[in-house]
């Protein structure tokens, strides 16, 4: 696919870039507070121009003071502005011409960076009138827009077509075939691991700001990249913290639920843990909500050289070799132990920094993508779980006997598999675990969590499954259409016997 041009907002902290990139691309792609520094990586979307795509890149504010970030933030807008074709400038008209203003125009001049002058919050006419005093930054009369109440963008989309060569621009947005969410508590290494992908796949490994300050990353930001030939998205999130802090801080509230919804877009999750610490209130919360949204699951051990060195310093006292394969079995062990409920997922072992197994994981993630989409045919399906019944029958109340008239897999991504049953109360949910956890030994898709349907019988469902014969039915039409044609001819018989019987009564008489 064709590369989008990149067109990059800057400006000074607070002028409502994130909003106007939330209104220009129709999406609340960015966080948008009233305060300084929410925004620290790059964001990008994609934004429609004249049936051309180009990649419209938020800032962080220029010249946010962060004794710890500030140089983090001013590299990650100088690599926009570099690889941009043109800058949406941005300032505010309601705050007037400021000296900060003044530095980033010359900056840009300097530069020679193809520049499109915007003021935002400008709500309505009588704003306008202000508009020329900006015309002394030297970029001339700056379009006067509300990016809150969507005035004049269309000015901004016309500006850009105008400053950027759109004819060898992506005609069409071509969807990624998988978008894998990273998530994690704070510091695990989400960030180190997506510049890492980023590096092995694209040679690109500042990505987004990496920094031993938690908290650092707050949006949850996208990055695509093509591995044989297939696109990819990776999506770094904030880290997550205990629940009382996200009661007192917005952002921390905003950043939790941002990645929430990266965990629903994903078709598949990178569950990061730091191999470094115990597992935590925050990593239990995560790997439940991932659970709950039945989403396939790779469980990250981030930072497993510096696990390693740990327990070789220790085994040195005790005259003891570190089996990195037996460590790896243990672990395995206490994350089950802490994690019941993912026993099913697989783990890597990675370390981001170094980008070691960095490949590795992903192509396990993809691995996890092929299995949740996998369709099982229902004769196969229908003799899992007849063996299944026989291993281990369900146990019922009063001696009733709980019977399966049919499965059927009706969707993927995860796998849901309905079970047609006499009462779906016999179907308990430890008994539908067991067939589960079966159901991964038997079928190919042992990695991946499987919904399961319980559902009364219908009408024409007359047989149960372990009253069937050993071959089954090769196709659910199939056998459907047996039980109708079984059901034809017992009327049929029956009205036969009638019929003959009628008739002699009759000659009787």
């Amino acid at each position: 696919m064709k590369s989008m041009p990149t067109v990059a907002i800057v400006g000074r902290p607070n002028v409502g870039k994130s909003s106007l990139l939330n209104a220009l691309v129709g999406k609340r792609i960015s966080i948008v507070q009233d305060m300084p520094g929410v925004t620290r990586d790059r964001v990008s979307a994609p934004l429609s121009i004249e049936d051309r795509f180009v990649e419209l890149v938020d800032t962080g504010g220029y010249g946010f003071v962060d004794a710890d970030l500030t140089e983090h933030i001013r590299h990650q807008i100088e690599v926009a502005m570099t690889r941009a074709k043109a800058v949406v400038f941005l300032v505010d008209v309601q705050d007037g011409l400021t000296s900060a203003d003044q530095q980033i125009a010359s900056m840009l001049r300097g530069k020679g960076i193809r520049t499109i002058l915007v003021a935002n919050k400008a709500d309505g006419p009588k704003w306008d009138a202000a508009l020329g005093e900006f015309a002394r930054l030297g970029l001339g009369t700056p379009i006067g827009v509300s990016a809150i109440n969507v005035r004049n963008l269309d000015q901004v989309r016309e500006a850009i077509s105008n400053s950027v060569d759109l004819k060898d621009a992506p005609t069409k947005m071509t969807p990624p075939e998988m978008l894998v969410a990273i998530v994690g508590k704070r510091n695990a290494g989400k960030s180190t691991l997506v510049n890492s992908i980023a590096e092995v796949f694209e040679g690109e490994g500042d990505r987004v700001i990496v920094s031993e300050i938690p908290g650092t990353t707050r949006d949850s930001v996208d990055v695509r990249f093509e591995k044989e030939g297939r696109s990819l998205v990776v999506i770094d999130t904030a880290g997550v913290r205990k629940k009382r802090h996200m009661v007192t801080n917005d952002i921390e509230f905003y950043s939790f639920h941002r990645a929430q919804r990266s965990v629903r877009r994903a078709d598949v999750v990178m569950l990061l843990i730091d191999a470094t610490e115990p597992i935590s209130e925050p990593d239990k919360k995560l790997a439940q909500y991932v659970a709950e949204e039945f989403k396939p699951v790779l469980l990250v051990i981030n930072k497993w050289d510096l696990a390693k060195k740990t327990l070789a310093e220790k085994k040195k006292k005790g005259d003891g070799e570190v089996d990195e394969r037996q460590v790896m079995e243990k672990y395995r062990e206490y994350v089950d132990a802490e994690l019941p409920f993912l026993n099913y997922a697989p783990i890597a072992f990675v370390t981001a920094k170094d980008g070691r197994n960095v490949q590795g994981a992903v192509d396990q993630a993809q691995h996890l993508f092929k299995q949740s989409r996998h369709r099982m045919t229902t004769g196969r399906l229908n003799q899992a779980i007849r063996s299944i019944l026989q291993e281990r029958p369900p146990s019922t109340p009063f001696g009733r006997k709980a019977k399966v008239f049919y499965a059927a897999q009706i969707d993927v991504a995860p796998p849901t598999i309905v079970l047609v049953v006499n009462n779906p109360a016999f179907i308990d949910d430890s008994y539908q675990r067991h067939i589960i956890n079966r159901l991964r030994d038997v079928l190919p898709y042992p990695e991946v969590p499987i919904r399961m349907l319980i559902r009364p019988r219908g009408r024409t469902m007359e047989k149960a499954l372990d009253e069937m014969d050993e071959e089954g039915v090769k196709k659910a039409g199939e056998g459907r259409e047996k039980l109708r044609g079984a059901r034809k001819s017992k009327r049929r018989a029956k009205a036969g016997a009638r019929a003959t019987k009628a008739r002699r009564h009759g000659g009787t008489k």
